[in-house]
C-alpha cells in the first residue's frame, strides 16, 4: 500500500494532475494474484484502492477511497489492460463510453474532474498481474502522447519491482511463521512438579519471524526441565535451525545431564552442523543462546546454565522480581570453552 502511495505520489506533478493505482485485491495482503484474474473466463477483477494523488484532491473525489475495494467493468479499458497487459492511452479521453454509462457514479465524477487525457498502465511482475496505475491530465491542456506513456510505463516498472519484493518478502515470512509455529509446543506440562503457563510473542514483527523457542521436558523422578533459546537470524533458516536444536535438546535431556553439560553438548552438535553445511551454497551458520533449567521437586532446587541468553526473572514469594547471579557463558556455535559453562542454584 505504502508502495502504491509513492507511486501516486511521484506521478503528480511530475507527469499528470491526477494519479491513482489500484493493486489486485490480494496483494495488499501479501497473497499472490491468482493467474485468472482479468481474463475473460476469470472472476470479475477486483481492485484495492492504493494510491491517491492530485493537484487537486477535492476534483478527485471517488467513490473509492484507499483502501476501499475497486470493480472494473469488463468493457472498461481498465478491464481491458487488466486482461491484455497492455497499456492504454487515450489522448482525448471518452466520456460517452458504454463503460462510463454503466457506472453514472463514475461517470459524473470523472466530467466534474475534467480530466481530459487518460493513461492506463498495467502493473506486472514475473507474469503476474498485480494491478493498475491511471494517469489523468484536466489543468494540463496538452494531451498525454506516446513520450508520455514510456515515461509512465517506466515508473510503474520500477514500482512492480519494490512490489513484487514486497509479495516475495511476505510469502517466506508467512511460510517461516507456519514452521515456526509448527515446530513449537503446542502444549507444555509440568507433570506434579510445577504449573506451567507459556506464552510465544515475537518482539519485533517488522523484522520477521526469527528462531525463539521454548520448551518444557519431564524428567525422570518427577524432575521438570525449562528450557529457552533463540537463534541467530530470521526467516526460514531461523526457523528451520530452531528446529533442529529443539530436536536435540530433547535428545540430550534424556542423557540426564546436569544443565552446564548439555548445554557444552549442544555446543558441539552446532558447530558439526555448521562444519557440514561449510560447503553448502548460500550457507548462514547457526548461531543461538540457550538457557536450560532443571527443577527437582523432591529438593526443591532449581539448577540452570545458560549459553549467552538473557537470566530468567525470578518472583520470590513475596513478589519481587530480581535475576539470578548466573555465569553468562558464551553463545552455542562459537565453542563455550572460551568461556566455561557452569550450573547455578539461584
Amino acid at each position: 500500500m505504502q508502495t502504491g502511495q509513492e507511486l501516486a505520489d511521484l506521478a503528480v506533478p511530475l507527469l499528470a494532475d491526477h494519479a491513482l493505482v489500484d493493486l489486485v485485491e490480494s496483494v495488499p495482503f501479501g497473497l499472490e494474484p491468482s493467474a485468472r484474474i482479468g481474463t475473460a473466463r476469470g472472476r470479475p477483477a477486483l481492485l484495492r484502492r492504493a494510491g491517491l494523488a492530485s493537484i487537486d484532491l477535492g476534483v478527485l473525489e471517488s467513490p473509492w477511497v484507499r483502501e476501499e475495494v475497486v470493480h472494473v467493468h469488463p468493457s472498461s479499458p481498465f478491464a481491458t489492460a487488466l486482461r491484455t497487459g497492455r497499456s492504454h492511452l487515450e489522448p482525448l479521453l471518452d466520456t460517452t463510453g458504454p463503460w462510463i454509462d454503466h457506472d453514472p457514479v463514475r461517470a459524473q465524477k470523472v466530467r466534474d474532474s475534467g480530466v481530459h487525457s487518460l493513461m492506463v498502465v498495467p502493473i506486472r511482475a514475473r507474469r503476474c498481474m498485480l494491478g493498475l496505475a491511471l494517469f489523468g491530465r484536466s489543468e494540463e491542456q496538452t494531451p498525454f502522447q506516446e513520450d508520455d506513456l514510456l515515461l509512465a510505463e517506466e515508473l510503474v516498472t520500477r514500482a512492480a519491482l519494490w512490489l513484487d519484493n514486497a509479495l516475495q518478502y511476505a510469502r517466506e515470512r508467512t511460510a517461516a511463521l507456519t514452521l515456526q509455529r509448527d515446530l513449537l509446543p503446542h502444549r507444555v506440562r509440568g507433570g506434579v512438579a510445577i504449573e506451567v503457563a507459556s506464552r510465544y510473542m515475537p518482539a519485533g514483527m517488522d523484522h520477521g519471524v526469527g528462531g525463539d523457542w521454548f520448551d518444557v521436558i519431564e524428567l525422570s523422578g518427577a524432575r521438570v526441565a525449562l528450557v529457552v533459546g533463540d537463534v541467530i537470524g530470521h526467516g526460514i533458516n531461523a526457523a528451520a535451525a530452531m528446529g533442529r536444536l529443539r530436536t536435540a535438546v530433547h535428545t540430550l535431556a534424556d542423557m540426564d545431564l546436569p544443565p552446564h553439560e548439555l548445554l557444552a553438548h549442544l555446543d558441539d552438535t552446532v558447530r558439526r552442523v555448521n562444519d557440514e553445511d561449510a560447503d553448502a551454497p548460500d550457507r548462514v551458520p547457526i548461531g543461538a543462546t540457550c538457557l536450560y533449567a532443571v527443577y527437582d521437586p523432591v529438593t526443591r532446587r532449581c539448577t540452570m546454565a545458560r549459553a549467552g541468553h538473557p537470566p530468567p526473572v525470578i518472583i520470590d514469594p513475596q513478589g519481587q522480581a530480581g535475576f539470578p547471579d548466573l555465569p553468562a557463558g558464551t553463545p552455542l556455535g562459537l565453542g563455550l570453552g572460551l568461556v566455561p559453562l557452569e550450573s547455578g542454584s539461584p
